[in-house]
């Protein structure tokens, strides 16, 4: 018999009883982080005011420098952080009593590098002062030691909620960050404050940190006293555990432990800008040496605000963190099926925002450094346009580069989730020496325009590296669906690149009319798919704005189903979604 022309049913339920960290699979993956980014970007808007409002204030090198030294000091603990709560999620998969043990050690010893750096950054520019000649340097190495303290207890009570996969938590915490360093830094520039003071930027938001341990005490799988009295030697590890644990803790728990904690470091250095900021600081040095201050001052002040927007690959990094938890959970489990969709579902949504976003800031890179930041290309009365233009290439390179190295760290934390920490630290090292051997070569010959040619030359390295090591050891089928997204790209760079701007307010206007008009086309192309609804509402649903998610769900529907180009058809039955399959010959009636 031929197949039969009788149409397929999908049934796909809203889980109403459930909230999204309870069930498995690639949903949760993609509302998690929806849910980090959407709270982040309240985050990341706040500090883009402050960077416009102190495009000329002094404390705006303090922040920026500061800023690349926390991130480099930070490295450690994110990198140890997401080794962390893969195996430990692992752990409590086998048995609960070897997560508890596990996580409390490692806890204890994350805690104590932390404090480890905190007094090394404190004591460096008193110990090496006399290299360390330059003001700004000793200025802000010595305030990052201070800040170590607050970013390394902040690691380990959001790692006990990581495991508990409650990212609405995390994302609500993450804006208060934002928040008050944009309200310190009104506070400072009304009120002429010592910019300097700046520099401890982390602590105007100590109130995240007594968020966290509250939400520890009452949510993680473990406690404080557990850390505390948990010991960091492996054999003390083995004698505290029950006789059908001990034969899994290794002999030399704490060795493996931090050799694969480095392998998972080098590959989250991306986590924390660390490429953007070993190239900052190499640009820092340069110009210290061979310009004079002013320049030195407006270049770092330049690069910092050129870093801020480059951080659009952030959209992509918000979904590393689930991504790596729910293919650990899977590979413990021998389910395939999962890590496969969760892998293609989180690159396929954090594609479609964070595409948008990269295609908006190319075609708006001259609007946007004209309008927000013009005092930077004005000497005296004149307007500099081979500074302009040189800026403008800059963010356009620097943006770029960043965005890809932001699918690599999303790909290498899917490796450290399945067990393949090596593989991926592999590829960050050599991408880590060739900054290190070309950035001072293309520095010197074209200045900082240099640090932008060497983000893209090391970026387009990395990325196929990372996708093939991961789709040889995991046997994925790759399945992103991102090149439907490329009409729709097209023409939101041409609607932005054509609007005729003369002011921010017509910027703005521009940006939200093209925004718009590509949320609406991704349904209509097919890239938005009706497994979509679930995640949004779910998402909605946390960020109890139920009825605009189903206003969303519905718009959504129509714009699919209006579509010539969608065989399929979304209809929505009370609290049900039915997908109805139209395809022809699908069934076998065997």
């Amino acid at each position: 018999m031929g197949n039969s022309p009788e149409k397929e049913k999908v049934q796909i339920d809203f889980k109403r009883d459930q909230k999204f960290f309870e069930h498995e699979g690639s949903s949760r993956v993609v509302t998690s982080g929806s849910l980090y980014m959407f709270f982040s970007l309240i985050n990341a808007s706040c500090i883009w005011i402050f960077i416009i409002l102190g495009t000329s204030w002094e404390g705006l090198k303090y922040f920026g420098l500061t800023t690349a030294i926390n991130g480099i000091v930070g490295l450690i603990g994110i990198g140890i952080s997401r080794y962390f709560i893969a195996e430990i999620k692992a752990a409590f998969v086998i048995n609960e009593e070897l997560g508890q043990l596990k996580a409390t050690t490692y806890s204890k010893l994350l805690f104590l590098i932390g404090i480890g750096l905190g007094l090394g950054m404190i004591a460096t520019p008193f110990v090496f002062g006399f290299f360390l000649t330059n003001t700004l340097l000793r200025e802000c190495i010595f305030a990052s030691g201070f800040s170590s303290f607050l970013i390394y207890s902040t690691f380990v009570f959001q790692i006990g909620l990581e495991i508990k996969n409650r990212y609405d938590i995390i994302a609500f915490t993450s804006i208060f960050n934002g928040i008050f360093i944009l309200l310190f830094a009104f506070i400072f520039i009304s009120n002429s404050l010592n910019p300097f003071w700046f520099a401890f930027y982390p602590f105007f938001n100590i109130i995240t940190l007594i968020l966290l341990i509250y939400f520890f005490k009452r949510l993680a799988p473990y406690s404080i006293y557990g850390i505390i009295k948990s010991s960091l030697r492996s054999r003390n590890m083995r004698k505290k555990a029950s006789p059908e644990i001990r034969e899994l803790i290794e002999d030399h728990q704490i060795l493996i432990y931090m050799k694969n904690s480095l392998y998972s470091m080098i590959t989250n250095i991306q986590n924390s800008k660390f490429f953007e900021d070993i190239l900052f600081f190499i640009a820092a040095i340069y110009l210290a040496i061979f310009s004079d201050p002013s320049y030195q001052a407006l270049s770092l002040s330049l690069l910092t605000v050129l870093m801020a927007y480059g951080a659009v690959k952030s959209v992509i990094l918000y979904y590393s963190a689930p991504l790596n938890i729910e293919i650990a959970e899977a590979c413990v489990k021998e389910c395939h099926e999962t890590v496969e969709e969760s892998i293609n579902a989180s690159t396929r949504i954090s594609s479609i925002l964070a595409l948008g976003f990269l295609t908006a800031m190319v075609a708006l890179s001259g609007e946007l450094l004209f309008y927000l930041h013009k005092d930077f290309f004005i000497e005296g009365t004149v307007f500099n346009w081979d500074f302009f233009v040189m800026a403008q290439i800059l963010f356009i390179l620097i943006i770029t580069g960043q965005f890809l190295y932001g699918y690599s760290t999303l790909f290498g934390n899917a490796l450290i989730g399945s067990g393949n920490a090596g593989l991926a630290a592999k590829g960050f090292t050599i991408t880590l020496l060739i900054i290190i051997a070309t950035s001072p070569l293309f520095i010197f010959f074209y200045g900082i325009l240099g640090i932008g040619i060497v983000m893209l030359i090391s970026s387009l390295f990395l990325l196929p590296y990372i996708l093939i090591q991961l789709k040889r050891k995991l046997e994925i089928n790759y399945n992103f669906k991102i090149y439907r997204l490329i009409p729709n790209l097209v023409i939101l760079f041409l609607i932005m690149w054509g609007f005729p701007y003369n002011s921010t307010i017509s910027m703005i206007i521009g940006i939200i009319l093209s925004a718009a008009l590509y949320l609406f086309l991704n349904p209509f192309l097919g890239v938005s798919i009706p497994e979509d609804l679930q995640m949004i509402n779910d998402l909605f649903n946390t960020l109890k704005l139920k009825l605009f998610g189903n206003f969303i769900v519905n718009v959504m529907k129509i714009t699919y189903n209006f579509s010539p180009l969608n065989k399929d058809r979304i209809i929505l039955e009370e609290d049900k979604l039915i997908l109805v399959n139209k395809r022809e010959n699908l069934l076998n009636p065997h």
